[in-house]
């Protein structure tokens, strides 16, 4: 579980947001949990997929590798169990974690600087969208702890965005030989039927691929892939 990672990592983490609540209250007066929160976030999310692709080193390294091949469990056992512990655990307890961490940040805030003090729920709509997205995207780095043997972060975020470079031109040219007769693109001028396939249709299937095949299709690789490793 390298849980020794995940708690330095959770201390430097809270040692940063404690910091930016004093610095902050010294600086404008108010503690605005809202921003403090919003940085939690950005933090817990790349911690999240540093943690990810750190999830199979040891079958990447052969000393170790033979130890985790003969654990009591089937491939998928092994997948799961690591996918839950760095997604939907990961997420609910970090989330669970900073909002303690504000609230300890709100006491000190008040006490030293009379500020009010304001609580960070995470169970919100808007909470509970965030921990989705990075359930979604974290299967991404969780291929990427698989497939590559060095370096995984940074070597998926290069993948992802050559991939993005690629889609981005691919995008770009359909619509050039969509719109390509129209010198200036707006509501007015576009056909009905055009102006809702850009408007409704296309966001309406971006949600559905990202929310309902990204993750799916990531651990379905994902799982080839370890049982490709362990043969």
């Amino acid at each position: 579980m390298n849980l020794k990672t995940w708690l330095i990592g959770f201390g430097a983490i809270s040692g940063i947001l404690i910091v930016s609540t004093l610095l902050q209250s010294y600086a404008t007066g108010f503690f605005n949990v809202g921003s403090l929160s919003s940085t939690g976030i950005s933090f817990i999310f790349i911690a999240g997929y540093l943690v990810t692709s750190m999830a199979y080193n040891e079958i990447h390294t052969p000393a170790r590798g033979q130890f985790y091949l003969i654990l009591p469990a089937n491939t998928f056992e092994k997948l799961l169990s690591n996918w839950l512990l760095t997604s939907v655990i990961y997420i609910l307890v970090a989330q669970v974690l900073l909002s303690l961490v504000l609230i300890i940040s709100g006491l000190l805030s008040a006490l030293i600087f009379s500020t009010q003090i304001e609580f960070y729920n995470p169970f919100t709509e808007a909470g509970f969208k965030n921990m989705g997205i990075y359930v979604v995207t974290q299967s991404i780095f969780f291929l990427g702890a698989l497939y590559f043997r060095k370096n995984n972060m940074l070597k998926t975020l290069l993948s992802l965005f050559v991939i993005i470079v690629v889609i981005s031109t691919v995008s770009g040219l359909f619509g050039w030989i969509i719109l390509g007769e129209f010198n200036q693109i707006n509501e007015e001028n576009l056909p009905p039927q055009r102006l809702e396939l850009f408007t409704d249709t296309i966001p309406q299937i971006a949600r559905v691929l990202f929310w309902g095949l990204t993750a799916p299709f990531f651990l379905i690789v994902s799982y080839f892939k370890l049982k490709e490793r362990e043969v």
